[in-house]
């Protein structure tokens, strides 16, 4: 395989769509809410993105067997006049500035070619500390779409920095296509898998979406978390060994 391609499964002809992309990033938080919204929803996958841009690797299964690692596209279908909704998820990023660029831009227009109206990119916003109750922060392609968003629990205006990979890209080519969107961020601690702020960020999006959702499943995760923590500020206090603990954010190079 070279290059970037994209394999449909079945053809879809959505209504009004709105794409939700979640890839791995900051706390984890984009993928933590398109999986949640995949499951909960029964979204249903109609293609799949394979790149040389991708790292060298392969998922193991849990089947005992492998598979090279992707991007994916799930649709919820709804009931109109509500817009169906594509969701993006996956393995990986691409890990160079051309891979970005080349992958992103085939993401944005597979979604053009199926009528896309809206686009949310989703990630984490490192806070650089421990957070109670994560805020949800936006970037926005317009003035317009902050006017129209900025009461509707998100915070324009406080974030401060870059967005690197596909949560910046893919609304700033949006942009460039006139193609509203906004990146939102859930401000979140130093943590690998951050579930509170996926909480969060959930909870916004569904309420803009008009979509129902139920967080118990990410609210066990974050019960989860806590004890991991607790338990290792003790093993701290002792002076206990923590090798292998990570209690810090994924890689910074991706949102």
């Amino acid at each position: 395989m070279k290059g970037t391609i994209i394999v449909k499964h079945k053809e879809v002809k959505p209504y009004k769509p709105v794409l939700v992309v979640g890839l791995p990033g900051i706390g984890y938080v984009g993928r933590l809410v398109a999986l949640h919204l995949i499951k909960e929803h029964k979204a249903e996958k109609f293609a799949t993105l394979y790149s040389d841009r991708f790292p060298y690797e392969v998922i193991m299964t849990k089947k005992g067997t492998v598979r090279i690692a992707n991007n994916r596209f799930y649709l919820i279908k709804r009931k109109r006049p509500e817009s169906d909704i594509i969701l993006l998820t996956g393995d990986v990023q691409a890990t160079t500035s051309e891979g970005q660029y080349e992958v992103n831009t085939k993401i944005l227009e597979l979604f053009k070619s199926l009528g896309g109206t809206f686009i949310y990119t989703l990630g984490g916003y490192n806070s650089g500390a421990p957070v109670q109750n994560p805020k949800v922060f936006g970037s926005a392609t317009s003035l317009k779409v902050v006017e129209k968003f900025k009461e509707r629990g998100i915070i324009f205006g406080q974030t401060r920095g870059s967005i690197i990979g596909s949560a910046g890209l893919i609304i700033a080519f949006a942009k460039a296509e006139k193609i509203d969107g906004m990146c939102l961020m859930g401000e979140s601690s130093l943590l690998n898998v951050d579930a509170a702020a996926a909480k969060s960020v959930t909870k916004v999006l569904a309420d803009n979406l008009n979509l129902d959702v139920d967080t118990s499943h990410l609210d066990a995760l974050i019960d989860k978390t806590a004890k991991a923590l607790k338990e290792f500020e003790e093993k701290i206090k002792v002076g206990e060994g923590t090798e292998g603990i990570q209690p810090s954010g994924s890689p910074s190079y991706i949102r």
